[in-house]
């Protein structure tokens, strides 16, 4: 996992008069927007540690300068946003924010904003433990001090959010190693990205040398059924996380996570092709979050689903 404690939320942290149609959200997101709705599930059900991402609506009006403790992403969703920001001088000056495009919030002092009309946004929060491990954890830590970005298209970025929402709005079907490494991506291109460096691209990353890499795949194949983290895969070789999520792909070609599915895809396979076993446990057995998953992941991977190969056999 990302940390030993998770995000804080709870129906007593909204903002807003508490209603039976109230949702679990993170309380650091709802701090950092004032009054505002949450439009999909929260990452708070998932109990994901160190990060937190929603879908929000910020209500129109004018919002007080606020501290900040985490580092927020904020993905201008749906259509242009448009308001005034406070300065140092207590002025306003007017900002205009288009759809899918990123703006940083960093530790320090949100200024007061004023907004006529809501805007729809997509929130990512990070806690400052976290982007500090991650920091410690690259090969090559990137210098000079944090830039905020406002308003910026950042690919990357936004693609990653866009993942880690889908993955936490449909409930975190490919569980906790999927997670986990888009998490570290994310931080991790943060961490270039806020400070005017690009990662090196032309660098050879030397891959995971045979031993470790034969205790990962053992534990692994020893695990199938459980809920995997990164942390714990990049303890058998004592590496960071950073560091052997780039050594592994160098080693096999493939994410700690996709070489896991391909493992787990084999195994229902072989299940399915010796024995008359329910698919519904086939997917628990092997890891599956439902027997949903299983099929889409088989489907996607064999171009047939689970039954038709059955059949089939």
């Amino acid at each position: 996992m990302l940390g030993e404690t998770s995000f804080l939320s709870g129906d007593e942290q909204l903002n807003g008069p508490l209603d039976s149609t109230a949702k679990r959200q993170s309380t650091e997101i709802s701090d950092l927007l004032g009054y505002s709705a949450l439009r999909r599930p929260s990452s708070v059900d998932l109990g994901w540690k160190k990060f937190a991402i929603e879908r929000r609506t910020i209500l129109a009006g004018e919002k007080p300068e606020v501290k900040v403790q985490h580092h927020f992403l904020i993905l201008w969703d749906v259509r242009v946003a448009e308001g005034e920001s406070a300065y140092h001088s207590g002025r306003f000056s007017p900002y205009k924010k288009y759809p899918n495009t990123i703006t940083t919030c960093l530790p320090g002092i949100r200024p007061a904003v004023r907004t006529r009309f809501n805007h729809e946004v997509i929130v990512g929060a990070l806690h400052p433990d976290f982007i500090l491990r991650m920091e410690e954890e690259l090969d090559k830590r990137p210098s000079g001090g944090f830039r905020p970005l406002y308003g910026t298209d950042a690919p990357d970025l936004r693609n990653l959010l866009r993942l880690l929402l889908k993955e936490s709005e449909t409930g975190g079907p490919c569980g906790t190693l999927y997670a986990d490494s888009l998490m570290t991506a994310l931080a991790t291109r943060l961490l270039y990205t806020v400070r005017s460096e690009k990662a090196s691209a032309t660098s050879r990353i030397s891959p995971l040398p045979p031993r470790p890499l034969r205790r990962v795949l053992e534990h692994m194949r020893a695990n199938l059924s459980a809920n995997l983290d990164l942390v714990t895969l990049a303890a058998e070789t004592g590496y960071s996380r950073a560091h052997f999520l780039r050594t592994f792909r160098a080693a096999t070609g493939q994410t700690p996570h996709r070489y896991l599915i391909e493992l787990r895809l084999e195994k229902a396979r072989t299940l399915l092709a010796t024995g008359a076993m329910p698919l519904i446990d086939i997917a628990a057995e092997c890891g599956f979050s439902s027997h949903a998953h299983l099929t889409s992941a088989f489907r996607s991977r064999f171009g047939v689903s689970p039954s038709a190969y059955r059949r089939e056999l």
